[in-house]
């Protein structure tokens, strides 16, 4: 028997990679990471049964459409919150003004990308970071571990560091039960708890009500 795939955006190194990885850990589940240049790519592996999972980031473009293409076969199955790694803009330290910038389309919220004439979209930050390194443009959103590997050839314009997002698990079998599938001790659960707020009310089909 194989070991469970998990398909995610490639290439290695990717946040995308990192965090599947992390959840696979925690899990303590020996697992295949399998990369893909786009989900659809992992859509179609999904249906064949040539992996069992996809991890997806839920700031990505096309998790509408990951959600809504097979959505008979294909069901969100589990969510996690796991940090990006600390990301930022960088520039090639030759380049007193930069002109062009690369970045992934999910992260164009993070900076102004007016300042750059020419803007060039990339399937992800690993490969923004390779852009950068072969001099395709003049600066880059990417992740900053860059830096470190290749000191003096980057300098830092704006640092974003690490954010926390919600990353989307989908499989091919239905997990949800009844009208709502939810973790009821999650950090906020209890919080809510603790402090006593405002319940939302539920009416029964005998016309009690009760606390949710």
């Amino acid at each position: 028997m194989r070991p469970l795939r998990f398909a995610t955006l490639g290439p290695a190194g990717t946040n995308s990679d990192h965090a599947t990885r992390r959840y696979l850990d925690f899990h303590g589940i020996v697992a295949e990471v399998v990369l893909v240049r786009s989900y659809l790519d992992a859509l179609k592996a999904l249906r064949a049964g040539e992996i069992d999972h996809i991890v997806q980031v839920c700031a990505h473009p096309d998790v509408a459409e990951t959600i809504e293409r097979h959505h008979a076969e294909v069901f969100l199955v589990d969510s996690f919150i796991a940090p990006t790694k600390p990301m930022g803009v960088l520039s090639r330290a030759e380049v007193a003004e930069p002109r062009s910038v690369g970045l992934m389309v999910a992260t164009k919220g993070y900076f102004d990308v007016s300042r750059w004439e020419v803007r060039v979209e990339e399937i992800s930050n690993a490969e923004v970071a390779r852009g950068l390194l072969e001099g395709r443009y003049d600066s880059g959103f990417t992740t900053l571990d860059l830096m470190d590997a290749h000191p003096g050839r980057f300098r830092l314009e704006r640092r974003i560091g690490e954010v926390d997002v919600v990353w989307l698990v989908y499989g091919r079998d239905r997990v949800r039960q009844g009208d709502i599938t939810a973790w009821r001790d999650s950090p906020l659960g209890r919080a809510m708890r603790q402090e006593d707020l405002p319940c939302r009310k539920v009416v029964e089909k005998d016309g009690a009500e009760r606390d949710e």
